[in-house]
């Protein structure tokens, strides 16, 4: 079994008007999710991207996690409540080294 490595995971939401209303929608049930991951030493940091740094909306969100693969963490991604209410259209999955601060 490989040993687990840091990976940065951007991810953009459906570009659909009635998308923002979905995330909305699930936040809650979301987080419920991502603190339990949180508190199982699985995501480090973790939250929402901004279309710009004024007044941004959300469109998309960020994770810094620990896995054994991608194959895990689109396992993971797919299970969530923000997928499965078409909130998060793709993303992108990039093994990272961590040089300053500490991954948990």
């Amino acid at each position: 079994m490989p040993a687990p490595q840091n990976f940065l995971v951007v991810i953009k939401d459906f570009t659909d008007p009635d998308c923002l209303q979905r995330r909305l929608n699930t936040r809650d049930e979301h987080l419920k999710g991502a603190l339990i991951n949180k508190n199982n030493n699985v995501i480090s940091l973790g939250g929402a991207t901004l279309d710009n740094e004024t007044d941004g909306k959300m469109d998309g969100s960020y994770i810094i996690l620990e896995a054994e693969s991608t194959k895990d963490i689109d396992t993971m991604l797919k299970a969530d409540p923000y997928y499965k209410a078409k909130v998060w259209e793709k993303w992108e999955i990039k093994p990272v080294k961590i040089a300053i601060g500490s991954i948990i």
